[in-house]
């Protein structure tokens, strides 16, 4: 039986006691977590209190909001047009595509907001901090940015023109830079190396610009003027040029060919010298007697281009692609040929010297179309896909040569001694074999059409 004192007075007293001092001061905690969390930003008016509301359909032309709490709101694409906006807090607020005309943003928080694509007329944002937010594409012409803090923002091709700016106000360098080109015009400029990426530069003055190894990727170029510009190496991949921009005949070529995909084009005799090329899709183009000097090609894809008589003297060719192409008669000295695919590429009549950089094979392979090898030994020799069709190799020892898919047709082979050579798929067709050594010689899928076998 249950002892009768539990239910006595004073035991409920004490229950009641301890209810009250322990649960009713953890119930008031529990009641105001929830209010200051979830309840007081919804219960309060807008404005002020605007955090995290949804106002995309909401009129605002005008209106007073001065100091209202938006931090997280979604504003995106509302009209915002002379709107008292001052000291307001954006903290993550969504604002892309607003139309902020004339609005009042003085010391306004915009840390982080989403701006891209706004449109700021004539904004004021003096004293405003935009540290972090996305500013992509957004129109400032004749917005006031006095002391305002754009540190960290994203500008890429936002308009700057007419913006103003004073020493108080925090850019990167690099947009500075962009709004010193495009309000501030100087005709040749020095800004060679410069990183203007995506910058809006539409309708600058760049006559005579040093732009030497420039970045201008992706950089909007509708417009302007570049009439004298030195672009040697300059980065146009992306950049954004029309009819209206103004530019050497040369470079708006270079562009043309670093931005469009295009097989078999016809470059015969053109002057692509000190052109920034990396990447580019030259597939099958025929550049005989272009004039590529300090080219910058590398990882260009030149299968089955012409490049005879080229000249191609310090270009960069650096994991570039001339697979079955041909370099007859280029001029090669100090060309850069380290890892280049040239796989079945003729290179007879090629300069080559000292400070050309290609593989040792590579190089032996040149030696052996320009000069021959009767006679020579070969043993071991890494020949695989070399073009040496026609090539004289009377007596050459080539034992346990790698020969695999080389192109020997219409080759000597006379007494060539090929004990123990991989001719795997070799392009034999035409060659004179008589008196060659062939034992342990592997000629899986080779091509002997019209050989003269031993």
């Amino acid at each position: 039986m249950a002892n009768s004192d539990d239910f006595s007075p004073r035991v409920r007293a004490e229950r009641i006691y301890l209810a009250l001092v322990i649960g009713l001061p953890l119930t008031v905690m529990l009641l105001y977590f929830v209010f200051a969390f979830f309840v007081r930003d919804r219960w309060g008016a807008c404005p002020p209190a605007c955090r995290d509301a949804d106002l995309t359909t909401r009129t605002m032309i005008r209106e007073d909001f001065q100091g209202a709490d938006l931090r997280g709101a979604n504003l995106s694409r509302v009209n915002l047009t002379q709107t008292h906006l001052a000291k307001a807090d954006f903290t993550f607020a969504n604002l892309a595509g607003a139309n902020l005309t004339e609005a009042d943003l003085q010391d306004a928080n915009l840390t982080a907001a989403a701006l891209n694509g706004a449109t700021l007329n004539n904004a004021d944002l003096r004293g405003a901090d935009l540290s972090g937010a996305r500013l992509q594409e957004v129109d400032f012409a004749g917005a006031d940015l006095r002391g305002a803090d754009l540190g960290a923002s994203t500008l890429d091709r936002a308009a700057l023109r007419g913006a103003i700016v004073d020493a108080d106000t925090l850019f990167d360098p690099r947009w500075r830079q962009v709004w010193e080109i495009v309000n501030l015009p100087e005709r040749g400029r020095a800004l060679a190396g410069a990183d203007l990426r995506d910058a809006n530069l539409s309708a600058a003055d760049l006559r005579e610009a040093d732009l030497t190894a420039a970045d201008l990727r992706g950089a909007l170029l509708a417009g302007a003027d570049l009439t004298g510009a030195r672009l040697e190496q300059t980065k146009l991949q992306q950049a954004r040029l029309d009819a209206s921009t103004q530019i050497d005949s040369k470079w708006r070529l270079v562009w043309e060919i670093a931005n469009n995909v295009e097989a078999e084009r016809s470059l015969t005799g053109v002057d692509l010298s000190a052109a920034f090329l990396a990447s580019a899709y030259l597939r099958a183009a025929n550049l005989t007697e272009a004039r590529l000097a300090q080219a910058n090609l590398r990882e260009a894809d030149l299968r089955y281009a012409t490049l005879d008589r080229a000249d191609l003297r310090g270009a960069d060719l650096t994991n570039a692609s001339v697979q079955a192409g041909s370099l007859a008669d280029a001029d090669l000295r100090g060309a850069n040929l380290t890892q280049t695919d040239l796989r079945r590429v003729d290179l007879r009549g090629a300069q080559v010297d000292e400070t050309t950089r290609m593989a040792d094979y590579q190089r032996l392979a040149f030696d052996l179309a320009n000069r021959g090898a009767a006679g020579r030994d070969l043993s071991g020799a890494f020949l695989t896909w070399v073009d040496l069709a026609g090539v004289d190799f009377t007596g050459a020892t080539l034992a346990d040569a790698d020969l695999r898919n080389a192109d020997l047709s219409g080759a000597v082979l006379v007494d060539a001694d090929l004990r123990g050579a991989n001719l795997t798929q070799t392009d034999l067709r035409g060659a004179d074999l008589t008196g060659a050594l062939l034992d342990g010689a592997d000629l899986g899928a080779a091509l002997t059409e019209g050989a003269l076998l031993p």
